[in-house]
């Protein structure tokens, strides 16, 4: 078994319903997909209002359960979403007796409450991922993986670290209105027929410099649409052949309803939680709703796109806003509940490679920004010629990018969405979503204003404090180790 086969359990969480439970709870889906996706279906639920008509769609798609069973949407809308949530926290002992009794009414509920609580347990990150041999791409990793908890927040939590995205296409086709990476119109796609071994030794040669727990995450897609590609399936299948990976789909094609077929039968295998299909306007929700039976989407998610979602869409790419004032005031102990706009939908810390154009960046996510509009900052890009130099141009890329230790001649100043404030006791560093607290006067101190300032290199810093401060010089290379180590120093040279 692969380790991405250890690591996949998606299917475990319905171990503990029976069929009929089964049933009902894809059933439950379907239904919160329509609330979710359609809004004057929304608010027929919202107001009590559903019309014969509604009914009946629900039925022929079907949601076939009495809407009485879940009137709790509209007679304790409240109490029935909190508990929702802390179900989907896994707070179930934080809920208080009016709630419980509400869910006991309401047998559905608490069968969708155990769902969520269920689906959140399911294991589908990447960041426990045994590490790379490439040490000094692991140490990179780690730090780029820390540097995103302190400046996301909560979201940062929840992000996979994917090692690579290998793109399929040059563009993409679709253009949606909310891009975060504002992808450029369809070039062209990478030819399976003729490109095939191309693609391979591409792959292999990721294998071989990273190792293969690292290959298996990878996303087969980015600034690209899986569907552009014709042989796009075929690819991946490849991919799962060198590497034992078994990739996610995220398209905006979801109409495309023999695509999407084909993507369900290559998955079925799993099952996995994907494809995912985001889903662009109501009719895209009715054409798949009609084609495919609630069991038949059980694992997959519709995510729902359309303009006038309430959903708040991350403010980069093609709808890019400066959002200020959100330098953090507190300490991340209860990081659920920080009030932080999702920062950024970037979900790498490594590589994206273009197959079609041949361009390679590093890059991993950060808060989205005038600077940085697409919700991730680059630390270096390249260019190779083909499958035979390719391992070369990673590999310098690599010595050129990436330190065990911050380098001694490139100047020492803090992560780029930070701001310093000196105090009696050090300093502090904001982020957007939290305060860090450095607790050392005598090292942390001077030392955190010449980071600061960012006009000095590692070993000026140095120089000037054990001379000039009597700094312990130990000491203070343990400091500055810890603070890079820990993300809090730029590592765009």
């Amino acid at each position: 078994m692969s380790e991405y086969e250890k690591m996949n359990e998606y299917e475990k969480m319905y171990e503990s319903f029976t069929e009929n439970e089964i049933d009902r709870i894809v059933q439950l889906k379907r239904f919160f997909e329509r609330i979710d996706g359609d809004k004057a279906f929304r608010e027929a639920v919202i107001n009590n209002a559903i019309t014969p008509a509604q009914e009946e769609r629900l039925r022929s798609i079907g949601v076939t359960f009495d809407l009485p069973e879940v009137a709790f949407l509209w007679e304790a809308a409240d109490k029935a979403y909190a508990y929702m949530i802390a179900m989907l926290k896994n707070r179930a002992d934080q809920l208080d007796a009016e709630i419980l009794e509400i869910v006991d009414r309401y047998p559905l509920l608490k069968l969708w409450g155990r769902h969520l609580e269920k689906v959140c347990s399911c294991p589908c990150k990447y960041d426990s991922i045994p590490d790379s041999h490439n040490k000094k791409f692991a140490a990179w990793r780690k730090r780029r993986i820390a540097a995103v908890k302190s400046e996301l927040g909560a979201f940062g939590y929840q992000i996979s670290h994917a090692v690579f995205a290998f793109e399929l296409s040059d563009g993409c086709s679709v253009g949606c209105w909310f891009c975060s990476f504002a992808a450029k119109k369809l070039k062209g796609f990478l030819d399976y027929n003729t490109r095939r071994d191309y693609f391979r030794r591409i792959v292999q040669h990721c294998v071989d410099l990273f190792g293969k727990d690292q290959a298996v995450m990878a996303l087969p897609y980015y600034c690209s649409e899986p569907h552009d590609n014709p042989s796009y399936i075929d690819f991946i299948k490849d991919y799962e052949e060198l590497t034992g990976a078994v990739l996610c789909t995220s398209t905006a094609v979801g109409d495309d309803i023999s695509w999407v077929r084909q993507l369900l039968d290559y998955y079925k295998k799993g099952p996995y939680p994907w494809p995912r299909l985001s889903v662009l306007s109501v009719e895209m929700l009715d054409k798949i709703h009609d084609a495919f039976s609630p069991r038949e989407l059980q694992y997959i998610q519709l995510l729902m796109q359309m303009k006038e979602h309430p959903r708040q869409k991350v403010a980069g790419g093609r709808i890019l806003k400066e959002i200020e004032g959100l330098r953090g005031e507190q300490d991340l102990k209860n990081r659920e509940e920080l009030n932080v706009p999702q920062g950024s939908i970037a979900c790498v810390s490594g590589f994206r490679i273009n197959l079609v154009s041949k361009t390679i960046e590093l890059f991993s996510p950060c808060f989205t920004s005038k600077k940085w509009p697409y919700g991730y900052r680059v630390f270096d890009e390249a260019v190779y010629n083909d499958e035979h130099d390719f391992p070369e141009v990673v590999q310098a890329m690599i010595e050129r990018s990436m330190f065990l230790s911050p380098p001694l001649d490139k100047p020492l100043r803090f992560r780029d969405d930070t701001v310093f404030r000196p105090t009696e006791e050090g300093f502090d560093l904001l982020t957007p979503s939290q305060r860090h607290y450095f607790k050392s006067r005598e090292t942390c101190g001077p030392l955190g204003e010449l980071i600061a300032a960012g006009e000095s290199t590692y070993a000026q810093i140095t120089g000037q404090l054990v001379k000039k401060n009597g700094v312990n010089p130990i000491v203070l290379r343990a400091a500055i180790q810890k603070l890079f180590d820990d993300g809090f120093i730029d590592e765009v040279y």
